[in-house]
């Protein structure tokens, strides 16, 4: 945008000085990260104190073609607020059809004007008689707004206030230009880009928003797919990519009006705040596990979306949100463990179930890092004989000096990935004593281990088995003679 030049009309350097000033106060409004609505305000105000005899106001139009007030501090309020949401069109005053014809709309006189006629008895009881509009379009040529100036007598623009009009317009061009590369920023920083969903920032954002809110007044869904990984593994990210964007879609519409988030990459949050759904989380749940049922083509695979579902609602007990989402994740992780593809809703006495659970799973998980777990070995006899015939190995944790059976850190073994390691190092410690045993000559016909579900689940535990009795030398069927 360039400064009109001296004015021809106005002759003399006073006319540059003032629009050199106006043009430099937007412009490091612009540059300072000003907002919209401050910035053009102040726009208004420095034209009204250029031009003292009119009255400055600044209308957005929507893409659905509808006029907004975005600046016009000089204008009754109660007139504002009946313009919002009016339509453009070839008769709406002189804002609605600039808009419409994207030209400038000049009405020297509003009681009489055609285009005026349903729009008068709004304006002119203010004591406003004449409306210049002129359209603000973007490069695309879209009208995106207007720029106005209103009369209280009846006349149309002079050349100096078109000189000025000039310059705003394109300075309301560039202050609308940057709030939406804003906009749009801000819109793609909250955005998950695979599935345009809302993402973990925007998550974030809203439950702040939800901090001291009323007892019951909001609920919290935390959902995980539980299926995404094995349709990576066997079809290919594509395939999970497409069962991402589906799922995504069938629970927004769920849930609606619900917001629905992706808050990484197979789980999702929902904040539902309608009172029919607060009313019955269970149906909600039921409904978005049923969406969820039906098979789908992903990447041209059909896949059936499998879920679990963990919820709460904020109670008189939560210290903040932050207590809410761990009360949805202790729901659902207790979920799974109980069977997944299901729902779980909180209730009191699970976080001190589950915060013994998990202070279970995190001592385990420490002694299997610093090698705190031993193989301990209980004799089987023969009830006829009295004969050992095999040996049972029994996991003991060491803490310190002591010896903590397996029935302490049981609960510990819910989680997969604990169970599994447990499993893992167990083999190896035995299958080392075996070593040793086999060195020293002492017969032996079996020896036991205790397996979890996770690892027959998993179907590897033969594998894990095989290679710890590779890696000591230990053939996995040994016979003495006696």
């Amino acid at each position: 945008m360039s400064l009109s030049k001296k004015s021809q009309y106005q002759g003399d350097d006073d006319t540059v000085t003032v629009l050199l000033h106006l043009q430099n106060e937007i412009l490091k409004m612009i540059a300072r990260g000003a907002g919209l609505t401050p910035t053009c305000t102040m726009l208004c105000v420095e034209v009204e104190r250029i031009l003292p005899d009119v009255i400055c106001s600044v209308l957005t139009v929507d893409a659905a073609g509808l006029l907004h007030p975005l600046a016009s501090p000089s204008l009754p309020e109660i007139y504002s607020q009946a313009l919002d949401g009016s339509s453009v069109g070839p008769l709406a005053g002189s804002c609605g059809t600039a808009a419409y014809l994207k030209t400038e709309i000049t009405v020297s006189d509003i009681g009489t004007d055609i285009r005026w006629a349903q729009f008068k008895h709004l304006v002119l009881p203010h004591g406003l008689r004449a409306c210049w509009s002129s359209p603000i379009c973007d490069a695309d040529g879209r009208a995106i707004a207007t720029f106005a100036l209103y009369y209280r007598n009846a006349r149309g623009p002079t050349v100096f206030e078109r000189e000025v009009v000039a310059n705003c317009v394109n300075l309301t061009q560039i202050a609308i230009e940057r709030h939406e590369r804003v906009l749009e920023h801000q819109r793609r920083a909250f955005t998950d880009a695979l599935t345009g969903c809302p993402n973990r920032a925007a998550y974030h954002a809203a439950l702040s928003k939800l901090e001291g809110a009323a007892v019951g007044s909001w609920a919290l869904f935390v959902l995980d797919l539980d299926n995404l990984k094995v349709v990576n593994d066997t079809f290919g990210h594509h395939a999970g990519d497409g069962l991402l964007q589906i799922a995504s879609n069938r629970i927004s519409a769920a849930v609606s009006p619900g917001r629905t988030f992706r808050v990484g990459g197979d789980e999702f949050a929902v904040i539902l705040q309608a009172p029919e759904a607060l009313c019955n989380l269970e149906k909600i749940a039921d409904e978005v596990l049923g969406a969820l049922s039906v098979a789908a083509d992903c990447g041209g695979h059909s896949i059936v979306p499998r879920a679990t579902i963990g919820g709460a609602t904020v109670s008189s007990d939560d210290a903040g949100v932050g207590s809410v989402r761990q009360n949805a994740d202790f729901a659902l992780y207790h979920a799974k463990e109980t069977g997944r593809g299901g729902f779980i809703r909180y209730w009191v006495g699970l976080r001190s179930n589950m915060t013994r659970r998990i202070g279970a799973i995190r001592d385990l998980s420490a002694a299997l890092r610093e090698d705190r777990i031993e193989a301990h070995y209980q004799p089987i006899f023969r009830l006829d004989t009295r004969e050992i015939v095999g040996l049972e190995a029994l996991c003991r944790m060491r803490i310190g000096d002591n010896l903590v059976s397996a029935a302490s850190f049981h609960e510990a073994t819910v989680d997969a990935q604990v169970a599994t390691s447990l499993t893992a190092r167990m083999m190896t410690l035995v299958a080392a004593d075996l070593r040793r045993w086999l060195d020293l000559g002492i017969p032996f016909q079996h020896v036991g281990i205790n397996v979890s579900s996770a690892d027959l689940s998993g179907g590897a535990v033969g594998q894990v088995l095989a290679a710890a009795l590779e890696r000591e030398r230990v053939p996995p069927i040994t016979s003495f003679s006696r």
